[in-house]
Formats: C-alpha cells, structure tokens, sequence
C-alpha cells in the first residue's frame, strides 16, 4: 500500500459530507472498521490491511491538502507551536491512545498541507520507528535552517 495521496483524494472527492463527517467523528481508528464510510473509503485494497488503513483515514479530516513539498509533519507541529510535552506524551502513550493524541494535535496545529505519501506511509507502519520519526522531525533542523 504506497498511494496514501490517491486515498486522501478520494476521502475529498468521492465521500459525502455525511460520510467524512462518520469518519471525523470516530474516537480511535478502531472504530472506522465498523463504519459503512470507511469501506466506501477503501473498497478497493487489501481486506487484511484495514487495521493500517485505518489509521491512514483516521487523520484525513484534518488535514484536507496534500503536498509532496510539505514539511514533515513533526516539524509542522514545532513551527505551530505544539509544546514537546504533547509529542512526548504522543510517542509515550500505547495504542490506541497515541493517535488520538496525535489527532488532538494535529488538529491545534490546523496544518495547511500534509506530505500524505511521508505522513501515510508512517501511519501505515506505526510503531517505535514512526514515534521517532516524529521526534526527530520535530526537534532536528537542517542546515537550510541555520
């Protein structure tokens, strides 16, 4: 599963209102695999990967661009001002805790544009990497920067 953009674009395109509002409204990612939206969503991909699309679509209401030239989403989260106490509570918490509390902030940061493919792929292998990822992201500045 690579076209994490292709999936953004039909979460905007091809849903209703209703249907992104279904989504919007979940309270962990758990809970998209018992809502109709969520299938209207994916219909076509792999049934063994709804867990990780799951995920994916969990973070699609709040992040309505895609950009291949956006920020990482850590450094995003820096430049909005996001304390590192919230990301460390983030990459702290198990699941499915750390991504509600990664929602929560990406929904205080109010992000323009999201780099889906990056952003995607580090949802659809969330883990002890992706945590570190985002740290990393969040706090490193490259030599542009300086």
């Amino acid at each position: 599963m690579e076209k994490f953009s292709e999936l953004h674009q039909r979460f905007w395109q091809i849903l209703d209102n209703g249907q992104r509002a279904e989504i919007r409204r979940a309270s962990t990612p758990e809970d998209l695999e018992c809502l109709p939206a969520f299938y209207h969503l994916i219909g076509y991909y792999n049934p063994r990967e709804n867990k990780q699309l799951a995920r994916v679509a969990f973070f699609f209401p709040f992040a309505e661009n895609n950009s291949e030239e956006a920020e990482p989403v850590g450094k995003q989260l820096n430049e909005a001002k996001i304390s590192e106490k919230r990301i460390f509570q983030v990459v702290r918490s198990t699941s499915p805790n750390d991504l509600v509390q990664l929602r929560r902030v990406i929904q205080q940061a109010k992000l323009n544009s999201v780099n889906w493919e990056e952003f995607g792929k580090s949802l659809f292998y969330w883990g002890k990497r992706s945590k570190k990822q985002l740290v990393q992201s969040f706090f490193i500045k490259t030599n542009e920067e300086e």
